[in-house]
């Protein structure tokens, strides 16, 4: 559960960089960070249940997770902070 929680807090904090405008290095790249690691986690998991459970039913998510990976870590190496 507290795995779920980290990912709650990672996605709560890009919102609120995002909503307030807030550019503070630390708090975005770690909000980044800690996405990409958490979605990671979640397809290797997926990818467990696809080719040894044959839950055929993850292929959509899978799909979706790849291009939010590859578009979060665009934005992180991307991120330029404007003082």
């Amino acid at each position: 559960m507290w795995v779920d929680v980290i990912g709650l807090l990672a996605g709560v904090d890009l919102i609120l960089c995002g909503v307030l405008d807030i550019h503070i290095d630390i708090l975005v790249n770690l909000g980044l960070g800690v996405s990409v690691a958490f979605l990671t986690a979640l397809l290797v998991v997926e990818s467990f249940h696809i080719f040894g459970a044959g839950y055929f039913r993850f292929h959509p998510v899978v799909v979706f997770e790849i291009y939010a990976i590859a578009n979060l870590m665009q934005t992180a190496y991307d991120y330029d902070p404007q003082d």
